[in-house]
């Protein structure tokens, strides 16, 4: 049996997240596009270098999404978004500019306007102004967190995304000083 790369699952996710925008596009009445921006806290967790972390890296993070209404309590939101990660540790300061595709399920929590968010996410990774050794510009992750509608317009949105790579630091092979980006946001956004 052929083991899934995770090349595979990045490349399938890809074309199901287009596949969707496609379908949300020209298929859907009850589909809704919208733009979402703020600001996340970043920082990382690992081992050794990240036992001692010296802070937190504020970043900025923008999105464009579309909204399919699956059902009357779940959501789909596939999105294209820009990130700012990185975090802090001695005298660096590493941070990390990605461009990310999740794929993400709101589900209602009643009729307050509460609602979950989780899903998977893909990035890709140009640009970063001290690279780890073995950093790799094609990532994975996960996010998931709590919203709230104000209006039937704005939202308002608290996630927590962690990378799922690991980097590492330092020239052996023993990955003492691996580490993953992770973040808590809070963004704005508006439905069209």
């Amino acid at each position: 049996m052929k083991k899934t790369t995770s090349s595979s699952i990045v490349k399938i996710l890809i074309i199901g997240i287009f596949f969707t925008f496609s379908h949300a596009t020209f298929a859907q009445s009850n589909s809704r596009f919208g733009i979402r921006a703020g600001v996340h806290a970043g920082t990382q967790f690992g081992r050794a270098i990240i036992t001692n972390p010296k802070g937190t890296l504020i970043g900025f993070e923008a999105a464009l999404f579309a909204t399919i209404e699956l059902s009357e309590d779940i959501i789909l939101c596939p999105e294209i978004a820009f990130s700012q990660k990185g975090f802090k540790v001695d005298t660096s300061v590493i941070t990390s500019n990605y461009f990310e595709v999740p794929l993400l399920f709101k589900i209602n929590m009643g009729d307050g306007g509460m609602y979950t968010i989780i899903g998977p996410y893909i990035s890709y990774l140009p640009t970063v102004n001290l690279k780890a050794p073995n950093e790799k510009a094609l990532g994975w992750g996960g996010t998931f967190g709590l919203g709230s509608r104000v209006t039937d317009h704005i939202f308002i949105e608290g996630r927590y995304n962690f990378n799922g790579n690991i980097w590492t630091l330092g020239n052996d092979n023993t990955n003492l000083y691996g580490f993953r980006n992770t973040t808590i946001a809070l963004s704005l956004g508006y439905l069209f």
